[in-house]
């Protein structure tokens, strides 16, 4: 299966599937205290998961909430030498991990499962090619790419 996450200006994405049909969207909304939060919803706009910024600095972390409850853990591992993300969810350990800030191998539990692409469109936003096995789907899947962004966006622009 194949998503393109695409970054629309400050804390907005499309999710595309490879017929470019928008199947999710992720907006950002701010809180008058504490971080933002950015939210994943489907299709018909039904809100699937929240993510919030829970400590800043140069390796941000983030909280994943499902049904205002913890589902996921995001830690941004290593930001220059091996960048990697790690995300952990109470079942499993996914990992992006790469050599550069643009091209990861995605991890379960530490066997491959799929690969994140970064490219830059004319406009400088930022896409996200994530491929993986259909049968390994999840719907929180696109916040890989969120979380790739907001931990190595600025540097791919």
């Amino acid at each position: 299966m194949e998503l393109q996450v695409t970054a629309k200006g400050s804390g907005k994405y499309i999710i595309t599937d490879a017929k470019e049909r928008e199947i999710y969207h992720v907006t950002k909304t701010r809180k008058l205290f504490g971080s933002p939060i950015t939210t994943l919803y489907d299709v018909s706009g039904y809100a699937l998961y929240t993510m919030k910024r829970t400590s800043a600095g140069k390796k941000p972390e983030y909280e994943v909430q499902l049904n205002e409850r913890f589902f996921m853990k995001v830690l941004c591992k290593s930001m220059f030498i091996d960048p990697s993300i790690q995300f952990e969810t109470v079942e499993s350990i996914y990992e992006l991990k790469g050599k550069d800030q643009k091209h990861f191998v995605l991890y379960k539990n530490q066997v491959e499962i799929g690969m994140l692409d970064t490219a830059k469109l004319v406009n400088n936003d930022l896409v996200y090619k994530l491929v993986f096995d259909d049968q390994l789907f999840d719907d929180f899947f696109p916040l890989f790419a969120v979380a790739a962004d907001k931990c190595f966006g600025e540097m791919n622009k």
